[in-house]
């Protein structure tokens, strides 16, 4: 499952999060042979999947060659494989440099003729880029804008220009401000970065707050919702941060406390200070491969209808930027959960639907990409390989290997209106506690597929202490658990597919994507559902939500936003912080990109 690390905390709906769990032995048919298709995907022959290596072309082999057993027809581009290009990741290159130049006042000698002292920083010791910086160079004087916030009340920008100037910014919010929306809505890195960028700042470098954790940089890594920040943006060690400021001038302790203590701006110049600072990143593009199977149904006059049962079946490889390990030292990712269960749930359905097909036909994707942000279920949804009109419901399973007490979470629900009294006939003799979730939207591949206005149900078992680390092993799977969800899953398929007509999507019934995508606290809904993966030209949506402000205003899926009011949009961060600025009733230009001409149309927002 995908995780948005500092900005989706809020989306995932958790059934539990378990701190140990006991290896449990298969007690069945069924749990045996899925224990073992996740034994191989969590193994070290797979080294973690992540796309672009090895591990995952031997996982793709491995569910080619289950499919072919089962005779399930292939239904790619290329057989059974559906192969697009993604970014896969991100290494520093070869010039990242950060320099200063500090002339310090001396009696009776003019500062123009004052030598300069010069200070530089070593990448990996002192700071390090993030992932989403752009590369280039910028030559600046400094200046100090406290925390990068903006509100009628509290402005760090107020009294000072930015730009063409280096701006130091310090992360997070101060402690008075922790609570209040207005400033939490603003606290992200890329919100900050955002903001600086739009008052014409050439860099920003940021430094942690004071405390355990003051020298310690992020981990450094692919930025999953987009590269294109339109800023050189920095990390900095507090301790190197520190020494720039002047020694006869403020400190940044003694900023950091004013400000804390006045809860007022403490922005300034330091004092005959300029740096040069080069960042240099290089992307990594790799081919992958959707793996899909076609089942076809055994009543001609349906069969050319589809239900999509889907699970992702890469991980995180050695160890990317979403690894929650406490070590930054490369290391096997298994994900048995994270979603060798899923993708192993995937084939033993392929097997009984081979077996004993119903009317309408069964598609079956292994999804690449879902980890670097949904890519192989966007990719396929965009360019599908059978006709997208017929695809009458999807089914996702991801993270169904750790069920503890018999619970259950099924997201999508309020997709269809025959959702809720399926599950509730299913369930019957499962002794499953399920909680359910209406909206559609969320961080695996069903989101996909709602964008497309297709019923979605979306199968979970929770997190748990080996999410996104090295120790999700196959060895904790609960495989009976899994396979009692695999049987309720295959009734509900089959019910779908020999019913006498297709479900109905209930339109609006999905929760607006944009207040997903963020923990920001919005005042306004927009309507828009992202495409997460890159566009250098901006942020490019896939839908519109039914009856919505981006609706009504005339935006379209495909659309490519570019600017909305003054903030100028090249990924969901910019949209987060241009919508943080706005309340119900406000209305506002947005300029979209559609079919390569700019467009722009005024916006009207309502509450949310």
């Amino acid at each position: 499952m995908r995780t948005r690390r500092f900005l989706l905390s809020a989306v995932l709906i958790l059934t539990g999060v378990c701190t140990h769990l006991i290896a449990q032995v298969p007690s069945t048919l069924e749990g045996m042979r899925l224990y073992k298709h996740a034994e191989y995907l969590a193994s070290d022959s797979c080294t973690g999947r992540a796309p672009g290596t090895r591990g995952i072309e031997n996982a793709a082999a491995y569910l080619i060659d289950q499919l072919t057993t089962f005779q399930v027809q292939p239904a790619g581009r290329d057989g059974y494989r559906d192969t697009f290009r993604l970014t896969s990741g991100v290494a520093l290159g070869a010039d990242n440099t950060v320099t200063y130049e500090v002339r310090i006042e001396r009696p009776g000698i003019p500062l123009d003729q004052v030598k300069p002292t010069k200070l530089g920083w070593k990448v990996g010791v002192d700071y390090q880029p993030w992932g989403f910086s752009e590369s280039g160079t910028a030559t600046g004087d400094v200046v100090f804008a406290g925390y990068g916030l903006t509100s009628p009340t509290y402005d760090d920008f107020a009294s000072i220009d930015v730009k063409d100037k280096i701006v130091v910014i310090l992360r997070g919010v101060p402690k008075w401000a922790a609570k209040d929306p207005v400033y939490s809505q603003q606290a992200s890195v890329r919100s900050k970065a955002t903001r600086a960028r739009d008052k014409g700042a050439l860099a920003v470098i940021f430094v942690n707050e004071r405390g355990d954790s003051a020298d310690v940089l992020a981990r450094f890594g692919l930025d999953r919702l987009g590269k294109n920040s339109g800023i050189l943006a920095l990390q900095a060690r507090r301790s190197s941060c520190a020494k720039i400021f002047p020694p006869k001038g403020t400190s940044l302790f003694v900023a950091e406390t004013e400000i804390e203590k006045t809860k007022k701006p403490m922005s300034f110049v330091l004092v005959n200070t300029r740096a040069t600072v080069t960042t240099s990143l290089v992307f990594t593009e790799s081919i992958t491969s959707n793996i899909i199977g076609l089942i076809p149904g055994s009543d001609p006059s349906v069969s050319n209808e589809y239900v999509v049962i889907g699970a992702h079946y890469d991980h995180l490889g050695m160890g990317d930027e979403n690894s929650l390990a406490a070590s930054p030292t490369p290391a096997i990712h298994y994900g048995a959960d994270d979603n060798a269960s899923g993708t192993a749930g995937m084939l033993e359905l392929a097997m009984r639907f081979s077996e004993n097909p119903p009317r309408r036909s069964i598609v079956v994707m292994g999804f690449s990409g879902e980890e670097k942000g949904l890519l192989g279920s966007k990719h396929w949804v965009s360019n599908p390989t059978l006709p997208l009109s017929k695809v009458t419901a999807m089914i996702n399973l991801d993270m169904i290997g750790r069920m503890t007490n018999k619970k259950l979470n099924i997201q999508g629900v309020g997709t269809s209106p025959v959702w809720p009294a399926l599950i509730d006939s299913t369930k019957v003799g499962t002794q499953f506690t399920i909680s359910t979730t209406a909206d559609g939207f969320g961080p695996s591949d069903h989101s996909s597929f709602t964008a497309k206005s297709i019923p979605v149900l979306f199968f979970f078992t929770g997190l748990h202490s080996d999410y996104h680390r090295p120790t999700d092993t196959h060895d904790k799977l609960n495989a009976d658990g899994q396979a009692a969800i695999v049987t309720m899953v295959e009734n509900i398929v089959r019910r779908v597919a020999d019913a006498p007509k297709r479900p109905e999507f209930t339109q609006g019934a999905e929760k607006q994507s944009t207040s997903q995508s963020s923990s920001i606290a919005l005042k306004v809904s927009f309507g828009v559902v992202p495409d997460y993966s890159d566009d250098p030209q901006g942020l490019r949506i896939t839908g519109v939500k039914a009856n919505s402000a981006a609706e009504k205003a005339g935006l379209k899926g495909e659309d490519i936003v570019t600017k909305m009011g003054a903030t100028t949009i090249k990924n969901i961060y910019d949209l987060m912080t241009a919508l943080g600025a706005f309340k119900p009733g406000d209305t506002t230009e947005v300029t979209v990109l559609r079919n390569e001409k700019p467009v722009t149309m005024k916006v009207t927002f309502g509450g949310k």
